[in-house]
């Protein structure tokens, strides 16, 4: 793992960020569990804009999103798509009598209880669509020191755009199935907060950040001041002068849906593995 520090002893901050890299995973268990990050950042703290964005029409994006699914054996929607529930119900009870039991319980499952009720994923997804929680954040890094000058800066802001892209797969350390699958998602992060001694991480992440789920980091943005600039011998190639000044702009959007359970917020994956008894 590689652990970078822009300014730890020179620059003045009320808090720390620290942003850790993890590789994509794919089971539930997993992203609950997050261990051994590659990469381990720590930046002064900054303004920080962060919230919930939800789509909120009841029914509505519901049965969109149940009318998408059944699309897909066939499923006419009734009067357009302006159908009620009960009138998509009383036509998919018809369709029903030519499939078998086994395939309509797998593929919809409480849809088509008695009941009426949606399950958990569907009315995730009608509710919260693609909106996820996001986290925004402005780094004005200013040189202060030998360990708080642009080039570690541009260091640090690099490594957050390559681990933002989707990782390419390799043969040598993948076999063949690579030569198949050469790409996996991009690598995934967590965003937490600690006091100016780096210490009581829980206590300060709950106070800045909220309850902050593994993001992906969606934006990118580099700004080099290009009017004051520092001497060389702080980093720079020799001869050359550089910035005084780096501008980091990071956009972060959790990686699953955030959910209210029991007054606390859980991930999607959180809530499964709680609800399995994990």
């Amino acid at each position: 793992m590689a652990i970078r520090i822009w300014g730890s002893r020179s620059s003045e901050a009320p808090y720390w960020l620290v942003f850790r890299c993890y590789p994509f995973p794919r089971k539930t268990d997993d992203r609950v569990s997050l261990t051994d990050p590659i990469e381990e950042i720590y930046l002064p703290g900054v303004f920080v804009t962060r919230g919930a964005s939800h789509r909120y029409s009841e029914d509505a994006p519901m049965m969109e999103n149940v009318l998408q699914a059944l699309s897909t054996i066939g499923f006419e929607t009734p009067q357009g798509t302006d159908a009620s529930a009960s009138e998509v119900l009383n036509k998919l009870d018809e369709k029903l009598e030519s499939i078998s039991k086994r395939y309509s319980a797998d593929a919809f499952g409480q849809i088509t209880s008695s009941l009426g009720r949606l399950e958990l994923l569907t009315t995730e997804t009608g509710f919260l669509g693609s909106s996820k929680r996001k986290y925004n954040f402005n780094f004005n890094l200013k040189s202060s020191g030998t360990d708080a000058q642009p080039s570690i800066a541009s260091e640090i802001a690099n490594v957050f755009e390559v681990n933002s892209m989707p990782v390419a797969g390799n043969k040598q350390d993948q076999g063949d199935i690579a030569l198949a699958t050469r790409m996996r998602p991009p690598n995934i992060w967590t965003v937490n907060a600690l006091t100016s001694q780096f210490t009581n991480e829980k206590v300060t992440t709950k106070f800045w950040l909220g309850e902050p789920k593994p993001c992906v980091l969606m934006n990118v943005v580099h700004a080099l001041d290009n009017q004051s600039f520092i001497v060389p011998g702080h980093g720079a190639t020799d001869g050359d002068y550089i910035p005084f000044s780096y501008n980091i702009v990071l956009n972060f959007v959790e990686l699953e849906n955030a959910m209210n359970v029991d007054g606390k917020i859980k991930s999607r994956s959180e809530f499964f593995v709680q609800d399995v008894g994990g």
